[in-house]
């Protein structure tokens, strides 16, 4: 297996929000740079591990769907072999734990939480990506909320009522939009069985349905801020939140407007997906930072 081989397998571009959930989320916790910078870069570097393992077990588990929706991946391109694949995403889960445990005990059971929702999600005999509702919870409570808590887990916050804020602001986003990647892999999803959104409801109305997702999540922020719940007062958190409804809203209209991306490529949704989530992390921490500067 070459590098380019094991970079690919990773999907590098999935790696950008969840260092930013763990690096904004210690810093949110610490108001500034973690009093334990170590713990913090233990903790980013297991949820990286956690996040290859995961994007490793989806691919293994996808590896028919993949032939038809992604054929350059390095399992369907014959790049990789399936066991070798599987010992990988193996020795990555591994690394992820032991690496967690190095951090601490929260950060841990977000961890040890985070493995058998991904297996649940991808493998058989549950295989929940397969069922619409289940499959958004499997993607959601580990990407949005339980990312959030280890963020803050490794600056020491863990049990702050603003993480699970944060965290449940997340798991709503997430849920709802995780379905923006069924829109690109709608023929080999249905070739392979799987019912998604976009399969069952068709594109247009499945698209109508996720895009308030993408959107109302962070108009939630000011209620919060209100009752107190975010530091800094109801401005800041609105325009925080209106800006990335702003970028939500954008997703959503390109969603509808166009359910259907090109053949073999994911939808500019998806991407936009990432972006937000990146966005949420950074920005909720550089909130948390000027509050305690103030």
């Amino acid at each position: 297996m070459t590098a380019a081989t094991f970079i690919r397998f990773l999907r590098p571009a999935t790696l950008a929000a969840p260092a930013a959930g763990i690096v904004g989320g210690a810093v949110a916790a610490s108001g500034g740079w973690p009093e334990s910078p170590g713990r913090a870069g233990l903790a980013l570097l297991s949820a990286l591990l956690l996040t290859g393992a995961s994007n490793g077990i989806n691919q293994i588990a996808d590896v028919d769907t993949d032939r038809i929706n992604r054929p350059d991946r390095p399992l369907p391109s014959g790049a990789l072999g399936l066991r070798s694949a599987a010992a990988l995403a193996a020795l990555l889960t591994a690394a992820a734990l032991f690496t967690a445990a190095l951090v601490n005990k929260a950060f841990l059971i977000c961890v040890a939480l985070t493995i058998p929702l991904t297996a649940a999600y991808s493998l058989p005999p549950l295989r929940w990506k397969a069922v619409p509702v289940l499959a958004n919870v499997a993607i959601a409570t580990p990407r949005g909320l339980l990312l959030v808590i280890a963020g803050w887990a490794a600056g020491g916050g863990a049990t702050r009522p603003e993480a699970w804020v944060l965290g449940s602001v997340a798991w709503l986003y997430v849920f709802g939009a995780a379905t923006t990647k069924d829109f690109g892999d709608i023929e080999g999803d249905k070739a392979t069985g799987c019912r998604t959104l976009p399969i069952l409801l068709g594109p247009a109305r499945a698209a109508r349905i996720v895009a308030p997702f993408l959107v109302v999540p962070f108009l939630m922020y000011t209620p919060f801020a209100g009752a107190g719940l975010l530091p800094g007062g109801v401005a800041i958190w609105s325009v925080f939140g209106l800006l990335l409804a702003g970028l939500g809203l954008m997703a959503a209209q390109r969603l509808v407007r166009d359910p259907l991306p090109p053949l073999r490529r994911p939808h500019p949704a998806w991407g936009l997906m990432y972006l937000q989530l990146t966005l949420v992390h950074l920005g909720s921490a550089a909130l948390f930072v000027l509050t305690a500067a103030g």
